[in-house]
């Protein structure tokens, strides 16, 4: 079974499903290099109309670690030039969702957002770049400590060549869905075959298989629309590049037989002149 954990709906019903807390643990170790005693995630037993709709492939999966930090996990399969402000918004906003009536700041918890991107974003040769708030004349130094960002990009990651030496490659490598690798991977990691076990049980729920043809019903419909727009639009930008060359070609012939008629006049009147001079 070629494993796909890096389709959207796939990603967040496999780590957000009862009893697999122990794979989004061992991921996250994995990434932020520190152990977690705890780990609560927060679902909902059905995706929402806007998941279900949701043409960019961004699903994320929200979680708390050891009771004093906040995770937010976004997969997002299609660039929309937008990943960086989306991400200062939603830190924004998952700092600002803590701040109940009369609580302190001071009681504010860690957020910590990391983006799963199957396209590259930054300028850097890495494929996982944490960021960080630094004074400018001390770059040692980190301010603003309360929100992380991690981006994950997964085509850096494959141009890598990762041999599996550690849990993120492992990891990677499966949400990633490189089959070799995996393959590679067995004999070393087994929690390989654990996921492949627990995928197999995902992708034979009739509900999600559903909601995988929606989806992919969906976009069929709205790669034809957007197809069928541009098509359209094609037709009216050629009707108008017609029409103004036809008018161009209209101009250059009144003007044409302006300069023909004047020329005619010049003539007449050039002879008139040959005539009075002659008598």
């Amino acid at each position: 079974m070629e494993l796909n954990l890096k389709n959207d709906i796939i990603f967040k019903a496999f780590f957000a499903k009862q009893g697999n807390e122990k794979y989004l643990k061992s991921f996250l170790e994995a990434l932020l290099k520190k152990k977690i005693q705890e780990i609560e995630v927060m679902r909902r037993s059905k995706f929402t109309s806007n998941e279900k709709e949701d043409k960019l492939g961004r699903i994320d999966i929200k979680a708390t670690i050891n009771k004093n930090e906040i995770i937010n996990i976004e997969m997002q399969l299609k660039n929309q030039h937008d990943m960086e402000k989306r991400s200062e918004f939603y830190g924004a906003k998952l700092v600002t969702n803590q701040l109940e009536k009369g609580k302190k700041y001071i009681k504010l918890k860690p957020v910590i957002l990391i983006n799963i991107l199957n396209y590259n974003l930054l300028e850097v040769p890495e494929y996982c770049t944490r960021t960080v708030t630094v004074a400018e004349k001390h770059r040692e130094y980190e301010v603003v400590k309360d929100i992380t960002y991690y981006f994950i990009e997964l085509p850096k990651f494959r141009k890598s060549k990762p041999r599996l030496a550690n849990m993120l490659e492992v990891w990677l490598a499966l949400i990633d869905g490189e089959g070799g690798l995996i393959e590679m991977g067995k004999y070393k990691y087994k929690i390989i075959e654990e996921v492949e076990k627990e995928l197999e049980e995902i992708y034979a729920d009739k509900e999600l298989k559903a909601l995988l043809d929606y989806r992919q019903s969906a976009d069929l419909d709205r790669n034809s629309a957007l197809y069928n727009a541009e098509q359209k639009g094609i037709k009216k930008r050629n009707k108008r590049i017609n029409h103004r060359n036809c008018k161009k070609i209209e101009t250059k012939e009144i003007i044409n037989n302006r300069n023909s008629r004047n020329n005619r006049i010049n003539k007449r009147r050039s002879r008139k002149i040959i005539i009075y001079l002659l008598f």
